[in-house]
């Protein structure tokens, strides 16, 4: 009776033992750990144990660094964690975002490390100046995706990654604030000039005069996607070459609609109906 007892006790105690993560196939514990944020396993999860410590400093686990939502806590030093996670990929990393906390040291310290970048995006990081991005480019030879979203880079910087990153096949530009008021067809011809293996290309915010729009579609023959997103000139859809682009080609953009002074709204604009604005 009594061990009757013990072994219900036992058994009972055992089924509400959770499972033993330990006990996981790596390969499994793997995916499970990159389902954390970089700042959650650099400070805590490699922590837990010797098994996800080694895990966790696989080089091959840091290929892609995604940071780029990270920095709404406050709490963290991300550019420190972002070092750590860097130097674990011990020159693997071939894909990283980052968002806010980035500087010019830190675009040196990414390019310092690594010869394998591909695809690379900055946003709302306003530390980031022309002369850092220029300084590191010829570091980042093998880039193939880069944005640049809500920061103060220039046209400058355009032409240094377009004449440093002959692989360059997708680009994506958003300037700082509601009206970019520099000149927006020096940008246009900017990435005509540097970037003819383009194959998608997003700017939003621009004011590309058919003179600048024409030069992306001559200097960018491969161009496949084309979103000039939230334009403040519909004049450009007088260039006949956005309505005669060879099939497959995709175009978009939302124009301004204006009363006076004042943004009443956007109308999209794309491949298919772009014909009705012609002459507009």
């Amino acid at each position: 009776m009594a061990s009757c007892l013990s072994s219900g006790k036992k058994a009972k105690r055992e089924s509400t033992m959770g499972p033993n993560w330990l006990e996981l196939p790596k390969e499994l514990t793997t995916n499970i750990l990159q389902r954390l944020g970089v700042a959650e396993i650099v400070t805590s999860a490699s922590q837990v144990c010797s098994l996800w410590w080694n895990i966790c400093k696989d080089p091959l686990m840091w290929r892609t660094i995604d940071m780029s939502e990270d920095s709404n806590h406050p709490n963290y030093k991300f550019e420190m964690i972002c070092r750590n996670a860097i130097d674990r990929s011990c020159g693997h990393l071939e894909d990283i975002s980052i968002g806010r906390f980035a500087t010019n040291d830190l675009l040196k310290y990414i390019a310092d490390r690594t010869n394998r970048l591909r695809c690379f995006q900055l946003q709302k990081c306003m530390a980031i100046s022309d002369k850092g991005l220029i300084e590191v480019a010829k570091k980042l030879s093998q880039l193939e995706e880069f944005d640049i979203s809500y920061t103060n880079l220039t046209k400058d910087s355009l032409k240094a990654i377009g004449r440093c990153c002959p692989n360059l096949k997708a680009l994506k530009f958003k300037p700082y604030g509601v009206l970019y008021d520099a000149d927006a067809d020096a940008d246009a011809f900017a990435i005509a000039e540097t970037m003819p293996k383009l194959r998608h290309l997003q700017f939003v915010q621009n004011r590309f005069s058919n003179e600048g729009l024409d030069a992306i579609l001559d200097g960018c023959p491969l161009l496949e996607y084309l979103d000039l997103g939230f334009c403040h000139n519909k004049t450009y859809l007088t260039s006949k070459k956005i309505i005669s682009m060879r099939p497959g080609f995709h175009f978009t953009s939302r124009i301004m609609i204006t009363d006076g002074c004042m943004i009443i709204g956007f109308t999209e604009v794309n491949e298919e109906n772009i014909s009705q604005f012609i002459d507009v």
